[in-house]
């Protein structure tokens, strides 16, 4: 079945499309926040164009929900909420961390995620390798937790740390610490369609009319109405 992906939960979004876990393009958005709407159509109908697709050749759209940039992973969403309705495709909803676990070797046992929460703040979560569905699990939910907590609380040698957080956090964390490559740090679409293939053979669909990004807490706008 073939999978379109998109993430925009970061400063540099993207697109991708596979088919049955393999990978057949996967593009870049050189945009960030609301300006992913301006270009997020255009390159998927280019994308699609270029490889002489119909919107309706389509199975499953598999967006990134979060946790990340609150006015881009709202515009992920609502492109992809628009495109499974009018093309009725099925659409899944990827846990961020998650594909951005799924980029680090499997040979690496379990994977910390960490992404920037603001306020010196991180959301974090721990990912394992799952033999049976040759894909990352997560241990537990999406926490926020402060940044010297994430780094103090770093002590074991074989805990192995990803994520778009270390961007700016990386240099704070002990010199024991273990990372991945700075290039899997940040989550890929290439990444979501994998995860969200999986989650389209499981069932693990999700409500076009009643999806929303997973924002964990409000954004600041909406704490200081209240």
């Amino acid at each position: 079945m073939k999978i379109l992906a998109v993430d925009t939960s970061g400063y540099e979004g993207s697109i991708a499309i596979s088919e049955d876990r393999q990978l057949i393009e996967e593009r870049f958005l050189h945009a960030e926040g609301r300006r992913h709407a301006q270009t997020l159509v255009s390159e998927v109908d280019g994308l699609l164009k270029s490889l002489k697709l119909a919107a309706t050749d389509i199975d499953c759209v598999a967006v990134s929900i979060g946790p990340g940039s609150f006015t881009g992973l709202r515009v992920g969403v609502v492109f992809a909420k628009t495109y499974a309705w009018a093309n009725k495709t099925r659409l899944v909803a990827v846990d961020t961390l998650r594909a951005v676990a799924m980029q680090v070797s499997s040979d690496v046992k379990t994977v910390s995620v960490i992404s920037d929460a603001q306020r010196r703040e991180g959301f974090v979560n721990d990912y394992v390798w799952d033999d049976a569905s040759q894909s990352r699990v997560a241990t537990g939910i999406v926490r926020i937790e402060p940044i010297e907590s994430i780094v103090d609380g770093d002590t074991s040698a074989n805990r192995y740390w990803t994520g778009p957080g270390l961007t700016r956090f990386a240099s704070e964390f002990p010199d024991t610490s273990k990372f991945a490559p700075e290039s899997a740090w940040n989550p890929k679409a290439s990444s979501i369609a994998d995860v969200g293939s999986l989650m389209n053979a499981n069932n693990t669909i999700a409500n076009m009319y009643t999806l929303e990004p997973l924002y964990i807490r409000r954004s600041y706008a909406e704490e200081k109405v209240t």
